[in-house]
Formats: C-alpha cells, sequence, structure tokens
C-alpha cells in the first residue's frame, strides 16, 4: 500500500485550475488518479486539463452555487459512475480588520471559503458513500489556526470550516459511512495570489513578521501541499480521520 498509487480513484479538484489547486491536480494525477478540475476559470482549467492530457478533464463549477454542485455531481455519475476523492480547495479572502470590512466582503469570503465547503460535502455525499466510502480533503489555513485583524474575515472562514470538517467525519462515522474528512492547513506558498497579496498596502509587517518566525528560508510550494494531499486520499491513510495537517515549515503563522 503507497500514498503514491492513486490509480483507483477518481478525484475532484475545486479551484484547480491555477494555484495551490493546479498544484494538487497535477501531483494527483502523477499518482494515477483520475482527476476533474472544478473552477469558474474555464480557459486555463481547459489549458491545464489539454497539458495534461489521459486521465484528466475539466469541469464548470461555482462553488458557491448549489445548481451548480448538483450538474457537477450529475456529470461525475454520467461519466465516471464514482467519486473517491473532493478535494475542496476553492477560497480567498483580501484585507480587511473589524472596522474595514463591510457586510459584502464579509459574506463574500464567507460565501467562498465556507458555504462551498458545505454544499461540497453535502453534494457528494452520496457518490462517496455509495462506492464503499471515500476521502474529503478541505484546503484550510493556518490563519484558521492563529488571529490577524488584517484577515479577520479570512481567519474565521478558516476556523469554521476546520470544525465543520470535524463535523462532517463524525457525521459520516455516526451513519456507518466509510468516509473520512481531514483538513490540510498551508502556510505561505508561493502562487499567483501570495504574490499579489504579500505587495498589497499594510502588508509590509505581515511579511516581516513571517520572515523573522519562519526557520525556513524559502517559501512553500503548491507541489508541497499535493504531496499531502496525495497522502490523505490514498488507502495509505485509511486510518487517517477528522485530522488537521499544518503544512507551514514548523511555523504557525
Amino acid at each position: 500500500m503507497s500514498y503514491n498509487d492513486l490509480s483507483n480513484k477518481v478525484a475532484v479538484v475545486t479551484g484547480g485550475a491555477d494555484g495551490i489547486g493546479e498544484g494538487i491536480a497535477r501531483i494527483l494525477w502523477g499518482c494515477g488518479a483520475q482527476v476533474i478540475i472544478a473552477d469558474v476559470q474555464e480557459e486555463k482549467g481547459k489549458a491545464l486539463a489539454a497539458e495534461l492530457g489521459e486521465n484528466v478533464c475539466f469541469a464548470s463549477l461555482d462553488v458557491t452555487e448549489p445548481d451548480s454542485w448538483s450538474n457537477l455531481v450529475d456529470e461525475l455519475e454520467s461519466n465516471h459512475g464514482r467519486l473517491d476523492t473532493l478535494v475542496n480547495n476553492a477560497g480567498g479572502g483580501g484585507f480587511g480588520n473589524l472596522d474595514q470590512l463591510t457586510i459584502e466582503e464579509w459574506r463574500n469570503i464567507m460565501a467562498l471559503n465556507m458555504d462551498s465547503v458545505f454544499l461540497g460535502c453535502k453534494a457528494a455525499s452520496k457518490l462517496l458513500r455509495a462506492d464503499g466510502g471515500g476521502s474529503i480533503i478541505n484546503i484550510s489555513s493556518t490563519n484558521a489556526n492563529r488571529a490577524w485583524p488584517m484577515f479577520s474575515g479570512y481567519c474565521a472562514a478558516k476556523a469554521g470550516m476546520t470544525m465543520f470538517s470535524k463535523c462532517v467525519a463524525q457525521h459520516f462515522l455516526e451513519t456507518n459511512a466509510k468516509v473520512r474528512c481531514n483538513t490540510v492547513h498551508p502556510g505561505p506558498i508561493e502562487t499567483p495570489n501570495f504574490r499579489r497579496l504579500s505587495a498589497a498596502e499594510g502588508a509590509e509587517q505581515l511579511m516581516a513578521d513571517w520572515q523573522k518566525n519562519n526557520p525556513f528560508t524559502e517559501i512553500g510550494t503548491v507541489e508541497d501541499i499535493g504531496e499531502v494531499v496525495a497522502f490523505l486520499a490514498s488507502d495509505a491513510a485509511r486510518y487517517v480521520n477528522a485530522s488537521e495537517f499544518v503544512a507551514a515549515g514548523g511555523t504557525l503563522l
């Protein structure tokens, strides 16, 4: 049994067209999984699927819309007949402390990071159960573990998603379904979005604090997160459930 053999798995990666999601999709594909890149970014998603080729396809998905999830599950049932791994990776959020965030910005952050995970777990539940079990992997953040006032909405959403994931794991246990649910908590990862945020006004002190406290000299890569996800997707992780996996170079930020 090996975590890098996923040749019998069908996996969906939300937000899989770029950033951490792209890294996860590439690693799962490299381990032999059939990968569905689910994203609103159609051009990028189709280009990545075409680049990887066999065993990869693109599916249009707005993670905040229930009907979009229903359409995806129907496609999975028709084209693959099963689902083994759901990676709820889509998410994001900008700067804003208590005084700065508007209610609209707050609701958008919650929709993208919390509603999306609720809708994904709910929609995929039937398919995950049907084939004897599976793995849900929700991409949280070290911001769920440490307060950053300038990321207050994002911190709240990721913390809530982390606890919701434990509730999902317990629900499947109570209903005798062999579906595991775990969270992965990346620290700073080299992505276009991270570069954009780190260059934004007000980010200087955040970056200075990170560089002072992080024992590693480089920022993590999307592949670092993909490797953790590959393990959790594999049968080697069959006894791992309701757990938090921090991938942040040894430092909680």
